[in-house]
């Protein structure tokens, strides 16, 4: 019983060979070669001096719109000023300092220690005085 189970087995792993061997080979895919590059990429060796040129004095213009702005707000660099209690940023459009209440819970008169607080905070990064600001709650009404 065990010498057929064997020979069967047997047989079995040589059909399955035969099977194998005889399939026909498939060929490698060959893989692609490369080409020129289509007319309407864009080239590196192509340099249009125009856009240079342009690109050019935009970062010059730039370059010296942050010089004027470094001059005239020395200060801009150091904001926002951001404590749990407030944030403080430059409004360009009103020329003025806002600060801004984070709590709920405040109401005008118990303000009055965070708006010092926050008056000082810009001292202290070169604002001179007299600091014009104004003073918005947690819903952006002004205070």
């Amino acid at each position: 019983m065990k010498k057929r189970v064997i020979i069967l087995i047997g047989l079995i792993l040589i059909v399955l060979m035969a099977i194998v061997l005889s399939r026909p080979k498939t060929k490698p895919t060959p893989s692609p070669t490369p080409t020129s590059s289509p007319k309407n990429q864009f080239n590196l060796n192509e340099v249009n001096s125009t856009d240079s040129a342009q690109q050019i004095q935009d970062a010059l213009k730039y370059g010296q719109a942050l010089k004027d702005l470094n001059q005239k707000y020395p200060w801009y660099s150091k904001l926002p000023i951001e404590t749990k209690d407030y944030r403080i940023i430059y409004d360009f459009d009103k020329e003025m300092f806002r600060i801004r209440i984070k709590s709920t819970s405040e109401t005008s008169d118990n303000t009055k220690p965070i708006i010092q607080n926050a008056l000082s905070d810009l001292k202290r990064i070169g604002v001179p005085e007299p600091v014009k600001y104004y003073v918005l709650d947690v819903n952006g009404v002004q205070l």
